[in-house]
């Protein structure tokens, strides 16, 4: 089947800055009973990479929101596997400068724990990253530090298998209210 795509155009004149907030949501797939999916069959270019849905979770849970030290936040989704075979691989970490007794709590909790992250770019539209099936994972490192000028604190990596590149959440999770929460 042939899809029509219509003219993809450049970005003259538009805003193009990369990057991501200070910020990360984590939400453990333990947490929810419904998650965000991906549509099927696609109608439209967005269903190929928005996921329809919201969350919904269980027992007054919320995500964990974690302030990232700034522009440590990254993403990118390399293609993998074989010709014919191929999909995306998700990944990309933060940082968290400090030494604080819940950041190795964090570590510890979440270590092994299958889930979804969001991210939000500058635009403002949040990132997901892992869906059912393919969840997201968090691999965590702390560094002390050598000497005393040195940044110490808990450095994140997060992976997962993707069909898409990128998920666009089409119901983005409001971050004013979830800190209003806190």
């Amino acid at each position: 089947m042939i899809e029509d795509f219509n003219p993809i155009t450049g970005m003259s004149g538009e805003d193009n800055m990369g990057g991501f907030k200070n910020f990360v949501l984590w939400i453990a797939a333990n947490m929810v009973t419904t998650t965000p999916l991906l549509p099927n069959p696609q109608v439209t270019n967005a269903d190929y990479v928005t996921a329809a849905g919201a969350f919904v979770f269980l027992d007054a849970k919320k995500p964990l929101y974690i302030e990232c030290t700034k522009d440590t936040v990254k993403y990118s989704a390399p293609n993998q596997g074989e010709l014919e075979g191929q999909s995306f691989a998700p990944a990309g970490e933060f940082y968290r400068a400090g030494d604080k007794v819940e950041y190795a709590a964090l570590a510890r909790k979440y270590n092994n724990t299958p889930g979804y992250l969001i991210l939000e770019n500058m635009d403002g539209k949040q990132i997901m990253v892992g869906q059912p099936g393919l969840p997201c994972s968090l691999k965590f490192e702390y560094d002390g530090g050598q000497k005393a000028a040195d940044r110490r604190g808990l450095k994140v990596s997060f992976a997962a298998d993707s069909v898409a590149p990128v998920i666009y959440l089409a119901t983005k999770i409001n971050i004013e209210d979830l800190l209003a929460e806190s």
